[in-house]
């Protein structure tokens, strides 16, 4: 899963956006394996647009697209994203991507 930027102006790049969520993937699969718990077969994709502020406070992470068929995981994993920083970065105006991300149970 890559970030997929919309600007082409100066701003974050998609690493560095890929590595605050590359900080963050355990937090979102705690989320996913305590959902997992309760539904074994549950996977799928979700697509978030989201848009980090100059500050790196994210302003906006709603569901583009989703075929996981928990509703909560879901408004629990756009929940946790809204409280993700991506650092400051002076002269860069809000940056929005989409990003997919999938959910897989391992083995």
């Amino acid at each position: 899963s890559r970030p997929l930027s919309e600007n082409v102006a100066p701003g974050r790049t998609d690493e560095e956006i890929q590595i605050v969520f590359d900080r963050y993937k355990a937090a979102l699969y705690r989320i996913y394996n305590t959902e997992l718990r309760k539904d074994p077969t549950l996977s799928g994709k979700m697509l978030l647009r989201i848009s980090i502020e100059t500050s790196g406070e994210v302003s906006l992470c709603q569901v583009e697209a989703t075929d996981l068929a928990s509703p909560e995981l879901v408004a629990q994993i756009v929940e946790r994203i809204k409280r993700f920083n991506f650092g400051p970065k002076e002269g860069v105006p809000r940056t929005t991507i989409l990003y997919p991300i999938d959910f897989l149970p391992s083995g």
